[in-house]
Parts: C-alpha cells; sequence; structure tokens
C-alpha cells in the first residue's frame, strides 16, 4: 500500500479536461439508455395493463422488446457508463464531505440493475404467455388456468418492479446530480433527505421524464418504421397504430422540452453557468425546433428520411443535454479541482527534489505583461480596476487570489467581468506572487 501511495500521483489540473471529457462520453451512454428503458418501461407498462387492447398489447411487447433486444444494450450503453460515472467521481469527489454522494451513487446503480433485471422477465413473460396459449390445447383444463394466471401475476408484477425501479433510478439520478451543483467549498453537506423537499429535484426529474418519453417514441418510430432489420408482419395494420401512437408523443415531447431547458438553465446555481452551458442548451433548443420541423415534414409528405434525420437529432439532444450538465458541475467543482490540482503540483515537486530534477521556474512577471497588463496596472484604472485598490483584500490570503485568477467572477458593477485567462494552478500562482510583492514594495 505505500508503495502504491508513492507511485501514485494526484491529478493535474490539465487532468481535469480529460476526466470532462470522459465524463461526457459516459453521462451520454447512460443518460441515452436511461431515458430510452425509463420512457419504454412506463408506456409499456400502460399500454399492457391500463390500455388493454390487442393492438396495445403487441405494441407494448414490442416497445419492451427494443431496449432489451440483447444482454449487450443495458451493459455498455447502461451499466458500464454508469460504472465510469462513478468511477469518475470517485476520483474528483474527493473528501469526506463526498462519501454520501458516492454511497447513494452505488444504491442508485443497484436499483437500476434491479430494474434491468425486472424488465428482462417481463420481456421474456410476455413470449412465455404467447407460448403457452398457442401450444396447449386444452384451454379450460385446471392445470392450464393455474399455469396461466401465476404467469400473468408474475407478468404484471414483474412490470410494476421494473417501472418502480427506473422511477426511482431517475429520481435517484437527479437528487445526485442537484446535490453536485449545490457544492460549496465551505460546508457542504450532502442530505439525501433534505433533497427530497427541494423544487429543483422535481423539475429535474419531470424533465427527464419527459426526455425519457421523447427518445422511446423516436427509436419506435426509428426501429418500427424505417430499420431494415427490425420488418414484422404487417397484416392488421400494427404499423400504422404504432406510427399514430409515437408521432403524436414525439411531437408532444419535442414542443415541451425547449421550454424545460430554458428553466432549468435558469435555475442552475450561478458558480455553475458559463458559456459553454448557454451554448449547449441552446444547440440543444435549436436542435428540437430542427426536429419538429421535421416531424411536421413527415406528416405532410410521409418520406422515412424525415424521421431518420429526427432520430439523429434527438441522439444529439441527449448529447448537448449531458454536455451541459458535466459542464455544469465541472464549473461549480472548480474549487475543489484546483485545490487536487495544488496538491499534485506540491507532490511533484516534492517528487523531483527526492529525484534530484531541475524544475524550470515560472515567470510571474513575464504572464503579468502577456496576460494581464493590457487591462490592469497598479495606480490606473484601465479596463479593470488598479490593483492598489482592490489588492489589500488579498494580503495573507495567496490561496483566495489564485482562485480567482483560475476562476474569475464578477465582483464590481463599475467595471466588466474579468474573462478566464487559461492559466493553470503553478502559472496563477507566480502571478499572484508576482503582483503581491509589486503592490507590497509600492506601500513602502
Amino acid at each position: 500500500m505505500i508503495l502504491l501511495m508513492e507511485t501514485t500521483l494526484p491529478f493535474s489540473y490539465e487532468y481535469t479536461k480529460v476526466l470532462q471529457s470522459v465524463s461526457v462520453i459516459a453521462h451520454s451512454m447512460f443518460y441515452f439508455y436511461m431515458f430510452w428503458l425509463a420512457g419504454t418501461a412506463l408506456y409499456s407498462f400502460y399500454l399492457e395493463f391500463i390500455k388493454r387492447n390487442d393492438s396495445s398489447t403487441y405494441f407494448a411487447k414490442r416497445l419492451i422488446e427494443l431496449p432489451l433486444k440483447k444482454f449487450s444494450f443495458p451493459l455498455v450503453l447502461g451499466l458500464i457508463p454508469f460504472l465510469v460515472i462513478y468511477s469518475l467521481d470517485l476520483i474528483w469527489l474527493k473528501g469526506e464531505e463526498f462519501n454520501p454522494v458516492h454511497n447513494w451513487t452505488l444504491i442508485t446503480f443497484i436499483i437500476f440493475c434491479i430494474s434491468i433485471l425486472a424488465l428482462y422477465y417481463y420481456k421474456f413473460s410476455f413470449g412465455l404467455i404467447t407460448l403457452l396459449h398457442k401450444s396447449v390445447i386444452e384451454k379450460e383444463s385446471p392445470d392450464y388456468l393455474g399455469l396461466m394466471e401465476s404467469n400473468l401475476k408474475n407478468h404484471k408484477r414483474s412490470a410494476l418492479v421494473g417501472v418502480i425501479g427506473v422511477l426511482i433510478t431517475l429520481l435517484l439520478v437527479s437528487i445526485l446530480n442537484v446535490g453536485k451543483l449545490e457544492y460549496n467549498q465551505s460546508d457542504y453537506r450532502f442530505d439525501f433527505f433534505g433533497y427530497l423537499f427541494q423544487f429543483d429535484v422535481y423539475f429535474r426529474f419531470v424533465f427527464y421524464l419527459v426526455l425519457s418519453f421523447s427518445v422511446t417514441f423516436f427509436i419506435s418510430l426509428f426501429l418500427n418504421l424505417v430499420w431494415e432489420g427490425l420488418r414484422f408482419d404487417d397484416s392488421e395494420g400494427m404499423s400504422k397504430f404504432i406510427e399514430e401512437k409515437s408521432l403524436s408523443g414525439a411531437f408532444i415531447t419535442v414542443l415541451i422540452q425547449p421550454v424545460l431547458i430554458l428553466i432549468d438553465v435558469f435555475i442552475l446555481p450561478k458558480n455553475s453557468l458559463s458559456y459553454w452551458v448557454f451554448i449547449t442548451s441552446g444547440i440543444s433548443v435549436i436542435l428540437l425546433f430542427l426536429i419538429a420541423n421535421q416531424l411536421n415534414a413527415y406528416r405532410k409528405e410521409s418520406l422515412k428520411l424525415y424521421l431518420n434525420y429526427s432520430f439523429y437529432l434527438v441522439v444529439f439532444v441527449v448529447i448537448f443535454i449531458s454536455m451541459k450538465d458535466v459542464i455544469a458541475f465541472a464549473n461549480v467543482l472548480k474549487p475543489k479541482s484546483v485545490e487536487i490540482s495544488q496538491r499534485f503540483v506540491a507532490y511533484e515537486e516534492n517528487l523531483k527534489t527526492k529525484l534530484n530534477i531541475q524544475t524550470v521556474t515560472i515567470n510571474g512577471e513575464e504572464i503579468f505583461i502577456a496576460k494581464c497588463s493590457a487591462c490592469h496596472t497598479f495606480d490606473q484604472k484601465l479596463v479593470g480596476p488598479p490593483y492598489n485598490l482592490v489588492l489589500g483584500k488579498y494580503e495573507d490570503k495567496k490561496d483566495q487570489l489564485v482562485r480567482f485568477i483560475l476562476n474569475p467572477v464578477k465582483v464590481d458593477p463599475a467595471y466588466p467581468p474579468m474573462p478566464s485567462q487559461g492559466l493553470i494552478p503553478p502559472e496563477a500562482e507566480a502571478v499572484a506572487d508576482y503582483i503581491m510583492k509589486v503592490y507590497k514594495e509600492g506601500k513602502q
């Protein structure tokens, strides 16, 4: 264990960009499959046990078969990306304050697995009931009636467990996401039961529900009506039934989502916002309007090419929503990333000293001239305030100054917000040392 601790470095500030990129990919895959499975389970349950007619039962059966057609679907699209997200959280969210987050993430994973297993049995029982009905001649025999009754009970029970499981999964993911967005360095505490009474959690839950139905309807249109590999016997006009139900549901959910995205951005914490959060949200809204236009064109011309485009655009909507969430998390957790990267710098310097490796000194004055001097001087107002007026509050608080340089925020309404200069922690520290040195010399 000691050898492992000596040979494993903390991650640097640059490595957080790698973590974000991997996180976007993992979130996109997990979100897509979670939404697909949740929407499919809910709509299939409605068609099978509430709507209850031959056409609805057939559609319910085809719906639940799609996300569970192969075992690789839940494994590759759902469970592995979830474990990647969990692993990234363990790396990124270090500290005792994050232990409840990790514990509830693991609980969410277990519930998601139970949901998948229950829905697998629900899918299997569809075929079992059909097989019994076709193979048994004596439909009035007590053995047949008892077996059929037992299978129907298990059929409904497994569907109910699966539906409740995916709903709990959506709720827990909503709580975890809201909890991460409320991170602050001073007194962060993940209060799970407190989140159960927050508006943000239930808004995000509803948002995820709408996305779930939207993804389900578009996949149904694409796979049932466009994808050549899933042709089926249409002797009873089922394709028309599936088209009508899926198309109307797709239209409704697409029209609702832009409003939900705008509200979601509006209620995000201020420290989670950045240009990229607005850009990714804006692109999602634009794509949704394009999808609505494609659906309208399909209604008029019945060209399956429009459904093809709509499906791929929905995939991109999920990707950009995932990207927006990851960027918002990264913005909130930037102070934590700086803290971890500073430990990395200290560890790296200590290791280089042990190995007698000379380090290149970072010149704070050169960075100041290149990055800061266009907007700041010490005794005159330029684009930003003179340093002599603002640096006093940072005396003996170098860490706060470094964090501000790395992640600037608007402070004085008389001046425009300072843009991020793209510095790494050692560069920001060198600049802070230089300007504080000049400031103190000027006071003498």
